[in-house]
């Protein structure tokens, strides 16, 4: 059994913040960079494409431009992990270049992540990490803080060798932000959506100023967001590039597998090979059902049980083959209270793993004053 995370203090300017990553796991960083070439090797008859590397280059010159906090943090961890800032970009970038490649079929990491309004106040907003095995030593539990700039607190939960919100967060006003994996063709130039929920956090204080900053930029385009805040409201969001994003505010419920409900974002779909496409829908099904169900009394412990759940060929709780070390499984299972500001999470299986707490309002508290 995995053991329970320890916290990530990162504290100083996103540069900084970048290189530290290193300095505090230093025993990871090989396993860090092997998985991060790993993942470039597996796709390098895509980077050797011609239109690829000039799609990398312009979203390097758009990240520059448009999010220099992502692009210091990047180039931080390139510093810090012994990599070139190309590699980290690429690696980013690694799911979007093999739908714009659509070469062959693929496995598809997973997640399903949903948010609730909870009569206490706030909403729960919820997350499995289902992802490429070899992340399960790399996962943690990553507090960052930039007194210089006095800006929010983030409390966010991703891998060591990438930035900020890789998988989710939440600030120290309670707006918390978590993904899932979708395919599609309609890709450009834009925000990638890692560096999107990272500058949501820092920049928004509530889900209704994160959905004017998504409707107001250009998007990279896959995926989609689902969104809650301290004030208990909650939205998801379909992420596409020429297509505008899909947004859909939600009450009191929101939830989101691995597959695009908008008919015209159905349509320019990647359909991979593996069962976490086939069971998309299916999971997507049952937590609709169970929040139809337990919405009037949801609780965390609630939460939790349904994401420790199993379901023959659509199980929300995703186990590996035995012996396996790469492939996707849940990694974790995040259930966090915007009101509180509060992450339980395990680091592992939700079925089988310690939780873990972390306050965010404890946490900054000790670190510096925050805005609101």
């Amino acid at each position: 059994m995995p053991e329970p995370l320890s916290l990530v203090r990162l504290v100083g300017s996103a540069m900084a913040r970048g290189q530290q990553q290193a300095l505090a796991r230093p025993e990871l960083v090989q396993r860090v960079r092997a998985a991060l070439l790993g993942r470039l090797a597996s796709v390098q008859d895509t980077l050797e494409q011609p239109r690829m590397a000039r799609y990398l280059k312009e979203q390097k010159e758009f990240l520059a431009a448009q999010d220099r906090p992502g692009f210091d943090e990047s180039l931080g961890l390139a510093t810090g992990f012994g990599l070139t800032h190309d590699e980290v970009l690429a690696y980013l970038h690694a799911n979007v270049l093999v739908d714009m490649s659509a070469s062959t079929p693929i496995e598809r990491d997973g997640c399903t992540s949903w948010a609730h309004i909870v009569k206490a106040g706030g909403a729960l907003v919820v997350k499995n990490r289902d992802y490429r095995g070899e992340h399960g030593a790399l996962q943690q539990a990553f507090l960052h803080s930039d007194p210089a700039a006095n800006a929010r607190t983030l409390l966010c939960v991703g891998s060591l060798g990438s930035p900020g919100a890789f998988s989710s967060g939440i600030n120290s006003a309670g707006l918390a932000v978590v993904d899932t994996q979708i395919g599609t063709r309609d890709h450009g130039v834009g925000w990638l959506r890692y560096f999107l929920m990272t500058a949501l956090l820092r920049e928004c204080p509530d889900v209704d100023a994160a959905l004017a900053f998504i409707a107001a930029v250009p998007h990279a385009g896959g995926g989609s967001l689902v969104l809650g805040d301290a004030c208990g409201t909650t939205a998801c969001v379909a992420l596409g590039h020429a297509q505008a994003p899909v947004i859909t505010r939600s009450t009191p419920s929101a939830a989101r597998t691995n597959h695009y409900l908008d008919p015209q974002m159905a349509a320019r779909m990647v359909s991979p090979c593996d069962d976490l496409s086939d069971s998309s829908p299916l999971r997507l099904a049952q937590v609709q059902s169970y929040l139809a169900q337990h919405g009037n009394t949801m609780d965390v412990a609630k939460a939790q049980a349904l994401m420790a759940s199993h379901q023959e060929g659509a199980s929300i709780c995703l186990h590996a083959d035995a012996g396996s070390l790469t492939q996707a499984r849940t990694l974790s299972c995040v259930v966090y209270e915007t009101a509180s500001q509060t992450l339980h999470i395990t680091n592992g299986n939700p079925c089988n793993t310690h939780w873990n707490r972390f306050a965010l309002t404890e946490l900054a508290a000790s670190t510096f004053k925050h805005p609101a």
